[in-house]
C-alpha cells in the first residue's frame, strides 16, 4: 500500500507531538514524586536531584528531534526521488536537515533566522549539560548558550551552571514542535 507524500509527512508530526506531549506529562508528574518519609512541602526529587529530570527531559528533546529530522529527510528523499541521503552532508545534524530541505529539496527556508539561532541554541544547551556537566567555564559555545537563555525565561547561568524551571523546559518543547510544524506542513500543504 503506498501512502500519499502529506498523509506520511502529516504522520511524523502526530507522532512528534505525541512524544512531546508525553515527555512533558512525564516531566511534570516526577516532579510531583514526594515520599512519606519527607516533608509535605518537598520533593525527594527537587530536593535530591534538582535539576536532573529537567537536563534529562532536554536531552529527551534534542533525541526525539533528530530521530524527526532523520525520518523527515529520508521522506524527502523517497518522496522527492532525490540520490543524496541527508547524512551524506557535511554538519551538524541541524545544518544537515536545513541543507537538504533547502538546497537539496529545494523547499522554501525551514524557518525564520531567529528562529534557526535559536534552534542552534537549544542544541548548545544539550551539548553543555552532556558534554560539559551542565558548566559554563569552559565550554566552547558559551556564547551561543548565552544567547539563547536571553530568548528562553527559566533558564539561568548565574551560578556558573545551566539551572532550568519548568516551564522553560515546556518552552523548549514547543520550540521543537513549532520548528518541526513549519517545515512539515510546508511539504504538507504545498500543491506538486
Amino acid at each position: 500500500m503506498n501512502i500519499e507524500p502529506g498523509l506520511q509527512f502529516f504522520g511524523s508530526l502526530v507522532d512528534l507531538d505525541c512524544h512531546i506531549q508525553d515527555l512533558k506529562l512525564v516531566l511534570k508528574k516526577t516532579e510531583e514524586i514526594s515520599f512519606s518519609e519527607h516533608r509535605e512541602s518537598e520533593s525527594l526529587i527537587s530536593d535530591i536531584y534538582p535539576d536532573t529530570t529537567r537536563k534529562t527531559f532536554i536531552v529527551s528533546l534534542l533525541i526525539s528531534l533528530n530521530a524527526q529530522m532523520s525520518g523527515y529527510c529520508t521522506h524527502l528523499k523517497k518522496y522527492d526521488g532525490q540520490k543524496i541521503k541527508w547524512n551524506d552532508l557535511k554538519g551538524s545534524a541541524l545544518e544537515r536537515f536545513i541543507k537538504y530541505s533547502e538546497k537539496v529539496c529545494g523547499l522554501s527556508p525551514v524557518a525564520d533566522e531567529a528562529t534557526k539561532q535559536k534552534m542552534r541554541g537549544l542544541i548548545e544547551l544539550r551539548n553543555c549539560i552532556v558534554h560539559s556537566d551542565s558548566e559554563i567555564e569552559g565550554f566552547g559555545k558559551a556564547a551561543a548558550l548565552r544567547s539563547f537563555t536571553s530568548h528562553i525565561k527559566g533558564i539561568s547561568l548565574a551560578s556558573g551552571r545551566i539551572e532550568l524551571t519548568l516551564e522553560a523546559c515546556m518552552e523548549c518543547a514547543d520550540l521543537i514542535h513549532s520548528f518541526m510544524e513549519s517545515d512539515l506542513y510546508q511539504y504538507f500543504w504545498t500543491p506538486s
